[in-house]
């Protein structure tokens, strides 16, 4: 019991402690450190796989894979598999080596490093083999860990194109009756949408009066050259029907505003 120092000048931190703190640091994330050096990026030739320069953070533990880091495998039978990084808290050790199987893809040891010490195995890449070649596996996809600002600037960019407004030109179902498609409840309960009728006729909608009442459905009223009519809308299943007062009445777009 007691404290002691970390960031300090003579602190002394074991390791443990350090992954802890890096662990949280990562938003307790496992993978491979995007956006410095190479991100551990890999090819296939001559049987063997070679791996760029990157970071890799398991539990906190960080480990730098150096540039054209290879590792041979051989075509001697017909087997799935992964390249590993182990990371061994007993030992003290990381190692790169082959896990295979002959049908499906081996079980990782995945053990949680931050309730104690033990083995895990990171996927490093992904292969399958027969006994004359070797292959990749295809859109093989690894953890990987990003840096806050790429995140932030990433959502960022997400809620600029939630909240772009969406236009919309319906197909004509009969005459009168137009449809949207490729939208939701979800979108609509969240939106104002804005119904060009003619030329220059808009009629202002809110999305959420659509699911006031059992049906999905409202009605409103709107006027073109003096005389008043009522536009029904119903939403089912993705669809947005819409039917007009007059079967001569054209609906040219749809602006879908999320709010």
């Amino acid at each position: 019991m007691g404290l002691q120092k970390i960031t300090f000048e003579g602190g002394n931190v074991s390791a443990k402690k350090d992954a802890d703190l890096y662990y949280f640091l990562f938003s307790n994330r496992i993978g491979i450190l995007k956006g410095i050096k190479s991100g551990v990026t890999y090819t296939l030739s001559n049987n063997t796989i070679t791996f760029q320069d990157g970071y890799i953070a398991v539990y906190g533990r960080l480990i730098y894979v150096e540039n054209n880091t290879s590792i041979l495998v051989s075509p001697d039978s017909t087997k799935n598999g992964y390249v590993i990084l182990g990371v061994d808290t007993n030992s003290n050790e990381v190692s790169m080596y082959l896990k295979e199987q002959t049908s499906g893809f081996p079980t990782l040891a995945l053990n949680q490093l931050i309730n104690g010490d033990g083995i895990y195995e990171f996927p490093l890449a992904s292969y399958s083999k027969t006994s004359t070649s070797v292959t990749l596996t295809p859109n093989f996809e690894r953890p990987v860990i990003t840096s806050y600002a790429e995140m932030i600037y990433n959502l960022e960019l997400k809620i600029r194109s939630d909240l772009e407004p969406r236009v919309k030109t319906p197909s004509t179902i009969s005459p009168g009756v137009f449809r949207i498609t490729d939208t939701s409840s979800y979108e609509l309960y969240r939106s104002i949408l804005l119904i060009t009728i003619g030329n220059s006729n808009i009629v202002t909608v809110p999305g959420a009066s659509l699911f006031y009442q059992i049906g999905s459905s409202n009605s409103i009223t709107y006027s073109i050259y003096g005389s008043t009519f009522s536009l029904y809308l119903k939403y089912e299943n993705g669809y947005l029907t819409m039917t007009c007062g007059s079967t001569t009445h054209i609906i040219n777009k749809v602006i879908i505003y999320k709010l």
